[in-house]
C-alpha cells in the first residue's frame, strides 16, 4: 500500500489545525494527551470508505470513535483503562431526545441535592480503597461532600445510560476545579460549573443526535477492555474482514502522564476519577504508559510495544493503512527504535510520491504534561507515522 501526495497533504493540513476542540462531544472530558478530532476526521475520510471498520487500539478519550460514528464507519476500540472506557462509550453513545428531556426535567432535583455534609459516609468504601486520597485537607473536602451529594443523586437516577451520562458531567467539573490548579476552586464555582456543564453538554449531545439523523447509516461504536497486545485473538474482531484503518495515539515513551491520576493542590495525586466514574483504577504509572520513563533504554516500554504491534500486525490486511500520533522525550534515538519495532514486526513505513523520510511534526496548544521542563519541551511535539503490512 502506497502513501501518495493528495494523502498526505489532507493529513498534514489537518495535522498542522491549531484549532481549539470543538464539536460534538469531544469537550466532554479532557483526557490527557487528546487526539486532534480534525487528524482524526480526515484520516477516516482519507483512507476509508462509509461502512469501512476503524480501529483504535488506544482509544483513550474516544476521538476516533466519535468521528467513526459522525462519517458513517465502523469503529472497535480497546484500552487497558477503565476510565478511558467510560469517557469514550460515554461520548460515543447517543441519548434519544426523550433521555436528554428526562435528563433536563431531573435536573433542578439535582441541583437541589448538591449541598455539603460534613459527616458524609456516602462512600467510605472508595474512601477505605485510596480512592479518594488528598481529598480529605482543608482546601478539598467540601469539594468531595459536594461531589459526594451530586453522585448520590445521581445514583438514584437507575438509568445506566443517564446516570453514566450525568457522572461525566461530574467528572469535567471537578477536573477543572482540582486538576493541575495552585488553587482550588471555590465550591461556588464547582456548582455553577457542574450546572453550566451539565446544560452544554446536553445541548452538544442535542446537536450530535441532530447531526446523525441526516446520516444513512449510523454504526455504534464497540468499545472494550483489552491489553492490545491480545487483539488477534478478539473474537469480533477474527469473524470480520481486516480493519480498513488503525488509527491511533499510543502511549509516548519517556514522556510523563498521568492517564489515571488527577493531581491537586501542587502535584498530590489523587484517583478521584475512577470514584466519580464508578470504576476501578488499575495500577501505577507505568501500567497504562507500557514501562517505566526512567528504565534505561526504555526496554520495556519496546517490549511492550513489539507485542501490541505484533498483534496488530496479525490483524491487518494488505490493504490496511495504520497511522500513529506520538512524541517522544528524546526523538534523537526514540524515533528510529520506535521505527525498528515497526520494522521487526511486519510493518512497512508508506512511501511512493511522497519520500518516506518526509514526517509530520505537529506542535501541540495548550497541552498540559506533568513533566519535567525538558520532557514538556521535547513531548509537546508529535509526528504523524504512516505504515501499513509488509
Amino acid at each position: 500500500m502506497q502513501l501518495n501526495s493528495q494523502q498526505y497533504n489532507a493529513i498534514q493540513l489537518a495535522a498542522l489545525n491549531r484549532e481549539f476542540v470543538t464539536g460534538a462531544t469531544h469537550r466532554f472530558y479532557r483526557y490527557p494527551a487528546r487526539f486532534s478530532p480534525q487528524l482524526v476526521r480526515a484520516s477516516i475520510e482519507t483512507f476509508t470508505d462509509k461502512g469501512d471498520l476503524v480501529l483504535d487500539p488506544f482509544i483513550g478519550g474516544g476521538t476516533t470513535a466519535v468521528e467513526a460514528l459522525r462519517t458513517s464507519r465502523k469503529c472497535i476500540g480497546a484500552d487497558i483503562n477503565e476510565l478511558a472506557i467510560f469517557v469514550s462509550e460515554v461520548k460515543s453513545t447517543v441519548l434519544s431526545e426523550a433521555e436528554t428531556s428526562q435528563l433536563r426535567r431531573w435536573l433542578p432535583t439535582f441541583e437541589s441535592g448538591l449541598k455539603i455534609c460534613r459527616d458524609d459516609q456516602t462512600n467510605r468504601e472508595w474512601q477505605q480503597k485510596g480512592y479518594l486520597r488528598h481529598l480529605n485537607d482543608p482546601t478539598t473536602w467540601r469539594h468531595r461532600n459536594i461531589i459526594s451529594a451530586a453522585l448520590r443523586e445521581i445514583e438514584r437516577l437507575c438509568y445506566p445510560r443517564l446516570e453514566n451520562f450525568a457522572r461525566c458531567v461530574i467528572l469535567r467539573s471537578a477536573q477543572l476545579s482540582l486538576d493541575g490548579r495552585q488553587l482550588v476552586m471555590t465550591i461556588s464555582d464547582l456548582r455553577n460549573n457542574i450546572l453550566k456543564y451539565f446544560d452544554s453538554m446536553l445541548i452538544d449531545m442535542d446537536q450530535l443526535r441532530s447531526e446523525l439523523k441526516g446520516i444513512e447509516a449510523v454504526y455504534d461504536p464497540h468499545i472494550f477492555k483489552c491489553d492490545s497486545s491480545t487483539l488477534h485473538e478478539n473474537k469480533r474482531l477474527l469473524r470480520q474482514d481486516p480493519p480498513k484503518l488503525i488509527l491511533t495515539s499510543p502511549p509516548y515513551p519517556g514522556v510523563h502522564v498521568l492517564y489515571h491520576r488527577w493531581q491537586v493542590n501542587g502535584r498530590r495525586e489523587t484517583s478521584a476519577p475512577y470514584w466519580i466514574a464508578n470504576k476501578l483504577d488499575g495500577d501505577s504509572e507505568r501500567y497504562y504508559t507500557l514501562g517505566n520513563r526512567h528504565e534505561k533504554g526504555l526496554k520495556t516500554y519496546f517490549n511492550n510495544l513489539e507485542s501490541i504491534y505484533s498483534s496488530i500486525a496479525q490483524i491487518s490486511g494488505p490493504s490496511t493503512a495504520i497511522i500513529q500520533v506520538v512524541a517522544f522525550s528524546e526523538p534523537e534515538w526514540q524515533l528510529p527504535k520506535y521505527l525498528e519495532v515497526m520494522d521487526s514486526v511486519g510493518l512497512e513505513e508508506m512511501g511512493s510520491q511522497v519520500a518516506i523520510d518526509t514526517k509530520i511534526w505537529r506542535d501541540v496548544p495548550n497541552r498540559k504534561w506533568h513533566a519535567e521542563q525538558q520532557e514538556r519541551k521535547a513531548g509537546s511535539r508529535e509526528v504523524v507515522l504512516f505504515h501499513t503490512k509488509r
